[in-house]
Order: C-alpha cells, then structure tokens, then sequence
C-alpha cells in the first residue's frame, strides 16, 4: 500500500499528539487517498516513509493540529512548522501525514476556488511570541477564513472584546504571561482551515471528512468530529453554538456551508442548527488583527473589509436562496 525508504533525505518529522483513551478509539474507519506524493512519519519509531499518489490511508477520524520539525539534512538544518494532520495506523504502527494531500476514497466533489486557500506550512515567530502553545506567523498566507465576530474586534479595535467572549483566556494569565502573548487568542483561535480531507476551526475543532457534495449554495460536507478533540475543548470557535451540546468526538455531522461572497454561514444536519459565520479576509486583515491582540493597536487605514455577494457587508446570518 506504501512503501518505506529509510534512505529518504527529503526530511524526518517530529511531531508532539496528545491521544484520548482508547475507548475513543472505536469508531469508524475513513479511508482516504493521497493526491500527490507525500511522507509520514513513525511515531514510535521515528521512521519516515513514502506515500506514493493513489496511495490509501484510514483512520478513525483522528486529525489534529500540530507541530512538525523538517530535518533537512543537505545543510543540517531545523525548521518547526505547524500544519493540520491525519494519524493512521498500519500493520499496529501509528503514523502522522499531512492532510493537504489527500482526499477523501469516496467523495463526490471537492473544494473550489469559492473556498479553498492554500494555507503554507505555518511558522514560529519567537521574538513576539512565547514558545508556549503553537506560534503562528503570516507566512505567505494572502487570504484566511476567521469567524466574522473578528471583524467587529478589529472594526472596534479592542482586543478585550474577545476577553468579553472567552473570559476562560484569563487562565493564562496566571502561567507566566498575560494572555494576549499568548499565541492561542491570537490568529488561530478565530481561523478556519478547509481542506478536502479535514476542516479545522478555531483551536478545539477538527473534522475528517467522509464526502463533499458541490450543491447550488455552496457544499454540503459529510464528516467525523475527530477523536482527537476532547468535549471539553478550550476555545470553541463559536461557543454559543448547540453543536457542542449535541454531539462528541467521533460523531457524524453534515455541514451545509453557504457560500455569500466572503461570506460562509455554516448550518448542521438539518439546517436548523446554525453554526456561525466565517468571512474570507486578506493579508493585511490578518496583519492588523494579530497586530490588535498583541498591542492593542491596529491601523486600518489599508484593511480591506470582506462582502456579501451584494456588496454589502452584513454580519448576520440568512440562508441562500
């Protein structure tokens, strides 16, 4: 199904994934195929193996978010990067891959330009921030989903709003740094990640998903809350969201996500559940947000506010029609 080539030089992985108790660990088996040449990595042994394209993994919805170091060994260098992953296991090995190359075995559609941003590895930026939690810099990411409640944190250029929302950040606080040094409200907490194999939102969500379907007001996706999350998750996108009370890790859900411009209102199941909001933003939004958390100063004189197909910028919900 792979092949393993402990001469590789292309680069060695190390990877840090906290695991739920097992009793998570039966549920459904997805199955997903790599779309371009890719590695993985040993976790117990460290060993990197080859995914070819074609290539078939499953698992049983354990996706993440975390940290990964490429070891190039041309010049000997180290660079730690962070990036959303599946964690599979074969033959009683359990390895880690990346989940932007690969797709799901039986999908009907996947992500167009209407949604999909190809989101580079992510990097840390230690003069500004802590080495606690997950460092996130800009990189090359021109474009990003965050929820909308963002945009109204940056229109009014108070970072404590989203004290207001999360009043658990606090906690930081009280482990060496205030929490707006903290990397974790920053960017990451409001961003959404699409990928064709695994969604990610805020920091305590992550999908596997089962299929996409192209539908006329944007995608309906099936997919698999990952056994990797906990049901106590800190920093839940949306919290006043009923999906949290509903379901738990290794649920099936279906998301209906509505496509407005740069918008995106996402539904669950039935469409009677609303989700949230996220708005498609570019370069200098993000700039200015991460600029605002930090110091609590932004300049929006550059700042390009997302819109509805309309042309207006309305941050509440509707259905498409």
């Amino acid at each position: 199904m792979f092949t393993a080539n402990p001469s590789c030089k292309i680069a060695v992985l190390v990877f840090f994934v906290i695991f739920l108790p097992s009793t998570l660990l039966a549920q459904e088996q997805l199955i997903f195929v790599a779309a371009r040449d890719t590695f993985a990595r040993n976790v117990h042994t460290n060993e990197v193996i080859i995914l070819y394209a074609g290539d078939i993994i499953t698992t049983n919805a354990n996706v993440t978010y975390g940290q990964i170091t490429h070891h190039f060994e041309m010049n000997d260098y180290l660079e730690t990067r962070n990036h959303l992953v599946i964690i599979f296991s074969e033959r009683s090995n359990t390895f880690v891959t990346f989940a932007k190359d690969f797709l799901p075995a039986n999908t009907s559609d996947i992500f167009g330009e209407d949604i999909f941003i190809d989101f580079p590895l992510e990097y840390p930026e230690p003069q500004i921030m802590p080495v606690t939690g997950f460092p996130i810099g800009i990189g090359d990411a021109d474009k990003m989903w965050v929820a909308s409640y963002s945009r109204d944190i940056l229109m009014a250029k108070n970072r404590y709003i989203l004290l207001e929302m999360f009043p658990a950040l606090v906690w930081l606080n009280d482990h060496g740094f205030f929490w707006y040094e903290h990397s974790s409200p920053n960017i990451r907490s409001v961003r959404a990640m699409f990928y064709n194999s695994v969604i990610s939102m805020g920091l305590g969500t992550h999908l596997a998903v089962r299929n996409i379907v192209k539908t006329y007001f944007g995608y309906m996706v099936e997919c698999v809350i990952s056994t990797n999350d906990s049901i106590f998750s800190f920093g839940r996108v949306f919290p006043e969201s009923m999906l949290w009370e509903t379901h738990a890790p290794g649920d099936s859900i279906t998301l209906f996500l509505h496509i407005d411009g740069d918008y995106m209102n996402i539904y669950v199941n039935s469409q009677d559940m609303f989700l949230g909001t996220f708005i498609r933003v570019g370069r200098e939004f993000i700039a200015q947000y991460q600029s605002l958390i930090r110091t609590n100063t932004a300049d929006l004189t550059n700042v390009q506010w997302p819109r509805r197909a309309d042309g207006s910028m309305s941050p509440s919900h509707r259905r498409s029609e």
